[in-house]
């Protein structure tokens, strides 16, 4: 499993990431730029973090799709502005829900994430 753990008295942390996405009306030239994007971040994510799901439906929410990934938090950090990056121009808004699996305290590390993510 490529998941964080982090050891303790109560168990371990594996770190699970669910990404909602909301894609703007795409043209037939623009869906095929943005599958190319979407490869490009899929062959470039950083070590240690792997998609678990891809969904292109998100039915019933106003959202379009969600990928669900697993791994570090510092890695999810590296991919999130990776994705920013590639998807800019295709995207209308994102919201990510980070989660834990097994039982765990929570970390100061959600802290710095929540911190520096933007507010939709």
């Amino acid at each position: 499993m490529a998941g964080s753990r982090i050891p303790g008295d109560i168990g371990s942390t594996d770190y699970i990431y669910l990404s909602l996405y909301r894609l703007r009306v795409l043209d037939d030239d623009d869906k095929k730029k943005w599958f190319k994007s979407w490869r490009d971040i899929k062959s470039k994510m950083p070590k240690g973090m792997r998609i678990v799901t891809e969904a292109t439906s998100a039915f019933g929410t106003e959202y379009t799709g969600f990928t669900v990934y697993e791994g570090p938090l510092d890695k999810f950090q590296e991919l999130a502005d990776m994705i920013e990056e590639y998807s800019q121009g295709f995207v209308e808004k994102i919201l990510t829900i980070i989660g834990t699996k097994g039982l765990s305290l929570p970390t100061a590390e959600f802290q710095k994430i929540i911190e520096e993510r933007p507010v939709d």
